[in-house]
Parts: C-alpha cells; sequence; structure tokens
C-alpha cells in the first residue's frame, strides 16, 4: 500500500470541441481537474427531491425487480412523475403514522373510562361532565373537597394505583378544588376510536405496499441520479477551463499508471497533452493505493486524515496495529467471536462498495486477532478455562500482572512511535531532516530500554550503557536537526539552538503520548473485570433460589454481557482508533493532504437504454 505518484497533465483542444473533449475525459475517468479560473461556477449537484425519494424506497424491507429496460418503457420512466408520487407517499405514511399514535395515546387514556357516549347537553339540564386520574391516596382529600363544594361525582374505575371520578357541573370545577388536573377525554366513544384505528392501520398497509411497488424504480433513479452528478462536474469543469481564442486548456493530475491511457486519448482526439512531475510549489492531492486485504487501514484513517502527498500511506500500519489495539481493548475471545459473527451477517451491505469490503476484511481480522488474545489471556464471557484443559494450557498471559501488562503495553506504544518516526525519516531520506525522526525513535528506544534494564526486564547493561547511550545520541540529533533554519550569522546559529532546546524539550510531550498506551491494559482490564461482576452476580443470584434463580440469572448474564460487549465495541473502536490519529499521526505526518477526486462518469446506461 503507498500513495500513488501523480503528474501534472496540460491538455490544448480547440474550443468548438470543448464540450466533446470533457465529455470523453469524463469517461475516461482518470484526472483530478485543477481550475483555470479565479470561482468556477457553483452548481447543485445533489437534486434534493430525487434523493430523498431515493432513501425513501431504499428503507423498504423488499425490493421489487427493477425496470431496466427503459427504450420499451419510456413513458413510464417520466422520473419527475415518479418522484413527486414516491414523496406523496412518504408524506401521506407519515400522515397516517401520525394519525395512528395519536389514536393509540386516546385509546389508551379512553379505555379505563369504558365504552361510552355524551347525552345532549339539553337532556343533562346544562350539566357537564368532567373526568379526572388521581392517586388512590388522594380520593379521601377529593371527597372533603367535592363535598364542600356541593358537586356531585361517581367513583368509575379504581386500579391499584389511580382512581378515574367524573365530577358533574355546569363549568370546570376550580383547580384549588382537586389535586390533578382533568383528563381531556373527548368526545369520541372507544369503539369508533378503535374503528378509526384499524382504519389508519390499513391506510398504512396500502402505503408500504404501494412504496414496495414504487421500488422497481430505484434502478432509475440511481442512473437519473448519477447523471445529474456527472452534469453538474461536467458543468463545474467547462467553468474551470482557461478559454484562449479559439483553443482551451485543461489543467489535472493524473496517476503515473495511467500515462498511457491519456496519452492515447489525446492521439485519438487530436489533443496536445503536457506532463509534468511535481515542483516544490505544487501541492497534488493523495491518491492511495488500496488493495482488497488491508485497505481497511487506510479507509480507517481516511475517515479522520489524509495524508499529505509527499507523506508515507500509514494505511498498513494502522491495519495491525488498530486490529491489535482493538483486541487488547476487548480481551474477551467470545467477544471477538460475537463480533466477528455480527460482520459476518452484515457481509451482503458491506460487499455493496470496494471501501465496504476493506472495512469488512478488516473487521475479520480485528475479530480473528481479538480471538487469539482472548485465548492468550483465558477470557471466555470473563470466565477462566481449567489450567488443566486444553484451553488453559494455551493461556499464558496473566491480565491481572500488573507489572507485566504495564511493560507490554508500554512496549507497544514506543514501537508504535518509533515505526511513526523511522517511516518519517524514510520519506525525508536526502535531507538533514530525517535525522531528528531517527533521534526520536533512539530517544525512545534508549528510555524503553533503560527502564527495563532498571526493572532486570533486560540485561543490567541497558541500564547502564545502551539505554543512557541511545538516549544522548537521539537527543543530539534532535538538537541539531530539528531546524531547517540555514546558518548565516550568528544570530542564526543562536535562533537554530533554540530551535533544538525546544524540540528537545518534546520529550515531555513523547512520554505523554506513550503512557497513552496505558489505557489498553487500563480498558481490558476494566471490560475482563466488569464481565467477571456479571458473571459473580448471576452465581449469587442462582445458588439464593435455585428454581426462579435460573431465570434471573440468565437475564443477569444476558444483559450485563451485552451491555459490557456494547462498551467494549465503543471503547475498543473510539480508543484503539485515537491511538493511531493522535498519537501515531503526531510523531509520523507532519502535514495533511487532500484526496484526489476523479473526473469521472458515474452512469451506466447502455446504449439499449438511451
Amino acid at each position: 500500500m503507498a500513495i500513488k505518484r501523480l503528474k501534472k497533465i496540460t491538455l490544448y483542444g480547440p474550443s468548438q470541441e470543448k464540450s466533446g473533449i470533457l465529455k470523453e475525459l469524463q469517461s475516461l475517468g482518470c484526472l483530478h481537474l485543477i481550475p483555470l479560473t479565479e470561482k468556477p461556477a457553483d452548481v447543485q449537484v445533489q437534486p434534493a427531491e430525487a434523493s430523498e425519494a431515493k432513501a425513501w424506497l431504499e428503507r423498504s424491507p423488499k425490493q421489487r425487480r427493477q425496470v431496466r429496460n427503459f427504450r420499451e418503457r419510456k413513458d413510464a420512466a417520466r422520473v419527475d412523475d415518479i418522484v413527486h408520487k414516491i414523496l406523496d407517499n412518504k408524506s401521506k405514511f407519515r400522515e397516517q403514522s401520525d394519525i395512528r399514535d395519536k389514536l393509540q395515546e386516546r385509546i389508551r387514556e379512553v379505555r379505563p373510562w369504558g365504552e361510552f357516549t355524551f347525552p345532549a347537553l339539553s337532556d343533562l339540564n346544562g350539566q357537564r361532565l368532567w373526568f379526572y386520574v388521581l392517586p388512590n391516596g388522594e380520593l379521601p382529600a377529593l371527597k372533603d373537597s367535592l363535598k364542600e363544594c356541593e358537586l356531585p361525582w361517581e367513583l368509575i374505575h379504581q386500579s391499584q394505583k389511580d382512581s378515574y371520578v367524573i365530577v358533574v357541573s355546569d363549568k370546570e370545577p376550580e383547580d384549588v378544588l382537586l389535586p390533578v388536573h382533568r383528563s381531556h377525554v373527548g368526545k369520541i366513544p372507544l369503539s369508533r376510536l378503535e374503528e378509526m384505528l384499524d382504519e389508519a392501520e390499513d391506510a398504512i398497509e396500502d402505503l408500504l405496499a404501494e412504496r414496495e411497488a414504487l421500488t422497481r424504480w430505484n434502478y432509475l433513479l440511481d442512473q437519473v441520479l448519477a447523471a445529474r452528478l456527472d452534469s453538474a462536474d461536467l458543468q463545474q469543469a467547462t467553468s474551470g477551463t482557461m478559454d484562449e481564442d479559439s483553443f482551451f486548456l485543461v489543467q489535472g493530475w493524473v496517476p503515473v499508471s495511467e500515462q498511457a491511457n491519456v496519452e492515447a486519448f489525446t492521439a485519438a482526439h487530436g489533443v496536445a497533452a503536457i506532463f509534468e512531475d511535481p515542483t516544490a510549489d505544487d501541492n497534488p492531492p493523495t491518491l492511495l493505493d488500496k488493495p482488497a486485504g488491508t485497505g481497511g487501514g487506510a479507509d480507517a484513517l481516511g475517515f479522520f486524515q489524509t495524508p499529505n502527498y509527499r507523506a508515507w500511506d500509514p494505511g498498513n500500519v494502522v491495519f495491525y496495529s488498530f486490529s491489535l489495539f482493538f483486541a487488547m481493548i476487548m480481551s474477551d475471545a467470545m467477544y471477538c467471536l460475537i463480533f466477528g459473527l455480527i460482520i459476518f451477517l452484515l457481509r451482503g451491505k458491506l460487499k455493496q462498495s470496494e471501501a465496504g469490503r476493506r472495512l469488512m476484511n478488516l473487521a475479520y481480522f480485528m475479530s480473528g486477532v481479538g480471538i487469539v488474545w482472548g485465548v492468550f489471556i483465558g477470557s471466555y464471557f470473563g470466565a477462566a478455562p481449567d489450567s488443566g484443559s486444553f484451553l488453559g494450557k494455551l493461556a499464558f498471559i496473566d491480565l491481572n500482572d500488573y507489572n507485566a501488562m504495564m511493560k507490554l503495553s508500554v512496549v507497544i506504544g514506543v514501537s508504535h512511535l518509533i515505526v511513526a518516526n523511522v517511516m518519517t525519516a524514510v520519506v525525508n531520506r536526502g535531507s538533514s531532516y530525517a535525522l531528528a525522526p531517527l533521534g526520536w525513535a533512539g530517544l525512545m528506544g534508549g528510555g524503553l530500554t533503560l527502564w527495563l534494564g532498571m526493572t532486570r526486564t533486560l540485561p543490567e547493561a541497558f541500564e547502564t550503557t545502551i539505554g543512557p547511550g541511545l538516549m544522548i545520541a537521539g537527543a543530539l540529533l534532535v538538537f541539531l536537526f530539528s531546524s531547517s533554519r540555514e546558518v548565516k550569522s550568528f544570530k542564526d546559529l543562536i535562533l537554530r539552538m533554540l530551535d533544538g532546546l525546544k524540540a528537545v524539550y518534546n520529550i515531555t510531550g513523547a512520554f505523554g503520548d506513550v503512557l497513552s498506551y496505558m489505557r489498553l491494559f487500563a480498558l481490558g482490564l476494566s471490560g475482563a473485570s466488569l464481565a467477571m461482576t456479571f458473571n459473580s452476580l448471576a452465581m449469587d443470584v442462582l445458588n439464593s433460589s435455585p428454581v426462579t434463580g435460573v431465570l434471573f440469572a440468565g437475564i443477569i448474564l444476558l444483559l450485563g454481557h451485552l451491555l459490557n460487549f456494547a462498551l467494549c465495541i465503543m471503547s475498543g473502536v473510539v480508543h484503539g482508533m485515537r491511538l493511531n490519529v493522535i498519537e501515531f499521526v503526531n510523531w509520523g505526518l507532519s502535514d495533511e493532504g487532500y484526496p484526489f477526486k476523479v473526473f469521472n462518469q458515474r452512469t451506466t446506461f447502455s446504449k439499449e437504454e438511451d
């Protein structure tokens, strides 16, 4: 995996053929265009209504056979009419859903009062019925209040918690007389409300069936949206060219691997082209070469940062380091197995795009590494296998050995940051600045070996000689070569020395970054401890009540491990990626780039369909 090398290309063509040449360039699909005008036209690239209609159809659980032969069915494929019909279906569905929700709420309020209809106001001599729901404890106070006001009332229904009371009065009783506000029951009988609910449910079913029937136009909408996006891109490309008399100029970036195709294109269309290597003043986009196997690392990192064109692609390192960090934070073989099974069940959706397939491979690898790590520490839903069993013999890492786990976390952290600095030095080879990241690698490695020597994990020579020597040599390299200031006078020398001292002072930041990797041990231990806690609670409940305890113990295990699994997943993803994005990238990538945006054609209409 690497950053693809690019060349700047300038195309010259006759103005009268500008539109056709740009369309053919779009079909070729290998250029990142550079605007040659100060302000290219701002084109609306995403038709909102069509996108909304497409999203509504995609939510349908069942999809119909797609309409693809548009030549025979052009009359039926009036896109705007289809879009309006889909949006009308969505609007009516929302309306009926709101009606259903309100009816359900109204029925819940009316059901305790039973079936009733209001008599005419004249039949009650101008009196009205007022409905109240109050706690049973407030009923005595209500009796006293209404007795003083001489208002007739009746207890209609009483549950274990509430009393349902009707008060008869020509006007609503004052709030001070009753401890609660009255219930707005309404005049529609319960039976009619239930009929209206059935009608709303029927209408919703009909609308869902209509949406399912409309899903046959999904492919058409995809192509129409793509065509409109292509048209918008073409307009932007047209406005971004430089026009000179009878010629126009197009400029862009093209991968070196595609240069032969572009040369064939220029020969076929009678267009002149000049290829140039990027200069120091250029800022090319970044086009990553993402293999199917390990490209998920670059995709995961790409959510946060794109490396600069002149930097290096950390995607391979992120693929493996993120998987290891995720495994150490999960720290349970069964949790990681379940995570892999979830990815397996979602494989259909993930395989719909190349990025999805790469991320799926990353997730599978994360699951596999997590299972291996869980076996090594002997954790299966927080339970450890018997030491004499086969699985027990495979568990040779003790998660409760704090000293060993702290050392392992620090070793991993230092190794991760050393890789970042070494790769930075490789990218800057040929420049004296490359010695500065090598110095940092020496400082970090020397500090680690010094500490391990002090704890007698390594021989004493690392404490007395090797560790301090690496640190001194690394600090000298950082001091001498971190600054790019040219020394032309004594003042420049003093300023360069100050730059070097400032760079060496960043050792405190390096120390803090290394300690950040302690979260691998802390989060892994906390997840394992929480799993064991739920197991212990379940066993206590089971032992206290052998009959009903089975049910409650099962509930504790299910809900407890489900909660812990979710927390471990979030911690593994967030903190695992954090160590790569913040600590690792901070030492490995100095400048951020911007992605290569290919000028290509999205539509797949065939000639027959046109």
